[in-house]
């Protein structure tokens, strides 16, 4: 070194914290500089291997959705073909057994993948399952006996909803590759993905409603109006299996390397986790519970409320429900998304009463009729001219004009006839029922009808709603948890919401077939008012 060389101290940073142990950093650019904690955790590389990760559980949850939803709109007038002397509480079994199924499920693939220490294994089951339930739903035309051929249908739900059980999965590893500052926006998109599954399955259904005039195949493997959509479910199964094979998915993990290094940086790595807030964590599963149980009407009974409110036909039913689904459905998907956009401006407890609570409580509000025209009643004893039979076990209108010892219970006791199967000749029958509420409702004879306006207005509302109350929900859910295993504490939630929609189908179908249209959204309307006072008297403890 030269004498004339001098060696100065330079003071410049000495001011500047470097991590939370000595204050974290001063300056608004600081700040901007760590406030990404994955850019100290992963490569970019690595970040984005993670992104694309989260895709496959997206599509996952849109695939199971769509495997729920796909037959919502058909499977009413299905069940009438397979068996006619069904009524609508039989309908609310068949739509219960999907959650059912669900609710059984979701814990054990919950501590399967914690198990595990990887979701793909328990993923790719329960997608085979969902391939076979679909399949087996769309086979049910090869099953004579129609009693067998309902429970049949039942168990192929149930199969189905097992399968939906990887919902959990999917949840839990968004809720463990994300850090905390992405997981509300990540957990938001995968209920958008869900969301949009909800859209995709009644347009789905409404299409082929349109599209399939013709019945090709024969017995177990029949192609129609109705098959076709279990069928159309099963092909997206197996394309959800190829994206779920080590080519395609690798899990990536960061909440923990996320959590670990907050320790270390606060020199307390043997410190225990925050003692778990159950007051909060009940108040946030019944807020899970509630929006599900009324979404559960307009998936179960909708086509039959219209039918019954309208007095339209199953294919008209079947298409005008499932468009406007759709386009509601469209409309939660983006509310989905905005949802992680909002919470970072307004608090997400103002979000989830005023943005979500509220407005689901408007729409139940608003199904309550007022002063409207007549129901119109369903009548069987006038004769009825039908444009299409079905010739069901061979049988075709021809057989019913010529033979006078053909009776109705040949047709599985149903005096109920669509046009699924067709000769397309056309003839007048002595039992058939006009269109409008069943006889067996007697309150349909003195409760006015939802004017179509306001069915539309109070939809709206409930759909408005139930994505902010959703995405808030299961954000404030995953942070209340923290870095415990989060595949045990969503399953959980999995559960609860199963149960809303067991629950839901079964009594909402007895309710509003037995009572009406007062007692069923009467009941939901006071239910969700006892929602927004839990939430209000509950609003400094769901701060995190």
């Amino acid at each position: 070194m030269k004498k004339s060389q001098v060696w100065e101290v330079d003071h410049t940073l000495d001011d500047h914290k470097t991590s939370a142990s000595d204050g974290g950093p001063k300056s608004d650019v600081d700040k901007a500089a760590v406030a990404d904690v994955s850019d100290l955790l992963e490569t970019p590389e690595e970040k984005k291997a993670r992104k694309r990760s989260h895709w496959v559980a997206y599509i996952t949850m849109f695939v199971m959705s769509i495997g729920y939803s796909i037959v919502l709109t058909g499977v009413w007038p299905y069940l009438k073909i397979i068996n006619g002397s069904l009524d609508k509480e039989a309908l609310g079994w068949v739509v219960a057994a999907n959650p059912f199924g669900q609710m059984i499920a979701s814990p054990l693939l919950g501590w399967w993948g914690n198990k595990a220490g990887s979701i793909r294994g328990a993923c790719i089951t329960t997608i085979i399952c969902f391939i076979f339930g679909n399949a087996l739903y769309s086979c049910l035309y090869g099953i004579k006996n129609p009693e067998t051929a309902y429970y049949v249908m039942i168990f192929a739900r149930f199969v189905v909803g097992v399968s939906s059980g990887n919902v959990t999965l999917c949840r839990s590893y968004l809720a463990a590759s994300t850090t905390q500052k992405e997981r509300t926006a990540g957990i938001s998109i995968v209920a958008a993905a869900q969301a949009l599954g909800f859209v995709v399955g009644p347009v789905i259904q409404a299409v082929l409603t349109v599209t399939v005039t013709e019945t090709s195949g024969n017995g177990a493997f029949t192609w129609d109006k109705y098959t076709s959509a279990g069928w159309v479910a099963a092909i997206l199964g197996l394309i959800n299996v190829v994206i779920m094979l080590p080519c395609v998915f690798q899990e990536h993990y960061i909440a923990e390397k996320e959590r670990t290094m907050q320790l270390e940086e606060l020199h307390r790595s043997e410190e225990p986790l925050p003692k778990m807030d159950y007051v909060a964590l009940s108040v946030l599963l019944y807020a899970f519970f509630l929006p599900v149980l009324v979404l559960v009407f307009l998936e179960t009974i909708g086509v039959p409320f219209v039918c019954d409110q309208y007095a339209w036909d199953s294919d008209t039913a079947i298409f005008k429900t499932g468009l406007f689904l759709s386009f509601g459905g469209l409309c939660m998907m983006s509310l989905f998304y905005s949802a992680g956009l909002i919470v970072k401006r307004i608090d997400e407890r103002i979000v989830m009463i005023c943005f979500g609570a509220i407005p689901i409580t408007i729409g139940c509000f608003l199904f309550l009729p007022f002063r409207g025209t007549q129901i119109e009643m369903s009548n069987c004893t006038e004769n009825q001219r039908l444009d299409k039979a079905m010739p069901y076990y061979g049988f075709t209108i021809a057989d019913v004009q010529t033979s006078q010892n053909i009776q109705w219970e040949t047709f599985n006791g149903s005096t109920w006839l669509p046009d699924a199967y067709t000769d397309g000749s056309d003839a007048t029958v002595e039992l058939g029922c006009t269109l409008g509420c069943p006889q067996d409702q007697d309150w349909c004879r003195y409760v006015p009808q939802l004017s179509l306006p306001q069915l539309v207005i109070a939809c709206m509302f409930i759909m408005a709603g139930f994505p902010m109350l959703q995405s808030v929900t299961l954000g404030l859910y995953s942070k209340v948890v923290e870095a415990r295993k989060q595949g045990l504490w969503l399953s959980l939630l999995g559960v609860v919401g199963s149960m809303s929609r067991v629950v839901g189908p079964i009594i909402v179908t007895y309710v509003y077939t037995e009572l009406g249209t007062y007692w069923t959204f009467g009941t939901l309307t006071f239910l969700m008012a006892t929602l927004l006072i839990v939430l209000s008297l509950s609003f400094n403890r769901l701060r995190r």
